[in-house]
């Protein structure tokens, strides 16, 4: 067997163990909001007085509306 057919089957089970890591962290994550929907509904609520305060900032200080769409962003991203 070549070095580079054992390297290809080796890639392909790391990808393969990768993906299946990947969608057992996100079973995880939904089992997670499933069970405690009560913080999914406060980063929500967080993100959208966020977005309702950038929207009215937005006319006078576009930099202010900025910062604060990017905290809203930063959010849904924890």
């Amino acid at each position: 067997m070549s070095t580079l057919s054992r390297s290809s089957r080796a890639n392909a089970f790391g990808g393969l163990a990768g993906a299946f890591k990947a969608l057992a962290d996100e079973a995880s994550l939904l089992a997670q909001a499933l069970l405690s929907p009560g913080r999914i509904i406060e980063e929500v609520e967080e993100m959208h007085a966020l977005q309702v305060d950038a929207n009215r900032n937005e006319p006078i200080d576009p930099m202010r509306a900025a910062v604060l769409r990017r905290r809203a962003a930063y959010i849904g991203l924890r």
